[in-house]
């Protein structure tokens, strides 16, 4: 694989690094470049430690000083099936948040505001957990 150094995240940019990434963890950019040239230990990311740690990337084995990102974490979709009648649900821009007020399980769609929504309209939505 090839080695893009701008995928290299350090104790300066670690707060960028989404938990549940797919990386390539150490301590050493030697071995960093190694590992990934290779294509080997690839890991999903459980935690990015705070400011004060010194191992700020871990995995389910260890923790590491440096990480590489191949792959963001998938981003979970809201679908019809993950709401109910009474729960809130909010535009992923913050602005809008409305009522499910009715599910039409024949057509799999929910119903808030004034329309009807089916598990593609829901993209831009997530559900509001009490």
């Amino acid at each position: 694989m090839e080695f893009d150094k701008s995928r290299v995240f350090t104790a300066l940019n670690a707060d960028e690094l989404k938990v549940g990434s797919k990386v390539i963890c150490a301590d050493s950019m030697g071995q960093l470049k190694a590992k990934v040239h290779e294509g080997e230990g690839i890991a999903t990311l459980t935690n990015v430690a705070g400011d004060y740690c010194l191992y700020r990337f871990e995995t389910y084995d260890a923790a590491y000083i440096l990480a590489y990102l191949i792959e963001p974490p998938e981003e979970k979709k809201l679908k019809v099936s993950d709401l109910k009648i009474g729960d809130i649900v909010r535009h992923k821009s913050g602005n809008l948040e409305y009522l499910v007020t009715g599910i039409d399980c024949n057509e799999n769609e929910v119903f808030f505001g004034d329309d009807w929504s089916d598990d593609e309209d829901l993209g831009n939505w997530e559900k509001v957990e009490k």
